[in-house]
Parts: structure tokens; sequence; C-alpha cells
């Protein structure tokens, strides 16, 4: 009888290993090529750097290899804690989009990124901290 449950554990543990083989979209497996935060959306994904006041935003494919910044249309704006959201200038630079953030005294600002690639619109929301 032991034996028997104890194939069984081990042929389940087995079948659960081989189900979740070759899926590499699982939380945390997302690449940072830049060494910022990767971002998943559903047509792209977007990959945020951050050094004091600079934002350096690259767009990525889903397979984390860069996109061109001539072939993605990005629109940013920020929001203060109480503030309204005011539009970002987005500057495309050496394969980024560049901006600079103004805290206003605050600690962080709300980023809310829309990109368009080929006809395809994501949005991204995420904090910009100092």
């Amino acid at each position: 009888m032991f034996k028997q449950a104890l194939a069984i554990v081990l042929m389940a543990t087995s079948l659960t290993a081989f189900a979740h083989e070759g899926h590499n979209n699982t939380p945390g497996s997302l690449k940072a090529n830049h060494g910022g935060t990767v971002k998943p959306g559903k047509e792209i994904n977007l990959e945020y750097v951050v050094k004091g006041t600079e934002l350096k935003i690259y767009p990525a494919s889903h397979e984390g290899a860069d996109l061109a910044v001539t072939d993605v249309k990005v629109t940013a704006t920020a929001k203060l804690p109480k503030g309204k959201a005011e539009s970002i200038k987005l500057d495309a630079k050496e394969g980024a989009f560049v901006a600079t953030v103004d805290f206003k005294n605050a600690y962080r600002v709300e980023m809310v990124v829309t990109t368009d690639y080929q006809g395809k619109k994501d949005t991204f929301k995420f904090q910009v901290e100092k």
C-alpha cells in the first residue's frame, strides 16, 4: 500500500513538472536589458530606468528584444501625490525615450505611459521614486 501511494505521488510530481516546462512568461522571468524594471503589456513590454530625475523608457518585445524607438509611439503623464496629471516631454535618444521628471518636493510620481506599436496600444502604470 505504501509503495503504491509513493508511486502515485512521484507520478503526480513528475507530471506537474512537465506541465510547466517551457513557460518563460512567469512572474520574475522578464528580462531587463538595461538594469531597470520591466512592465509586461498585452502587445509589448516596457523597461524603465530612473537615475535621479532622468527617466529612460525602453520598449521591448515579449521575447525581450529591444524595439526601435522609431517603430513605437510613446506618450506619458506624471502625477504628483496631490496634483493633476501633466504631460511629460519624451525625446528619443540612444534607443530609449528619455524624460526629466520634476518631483516638485514630492518623493514619488505616478507615471502613465501609453504605447502604440504597429497600430496596437498598451498602457503602463508605475511609480517613479527619487
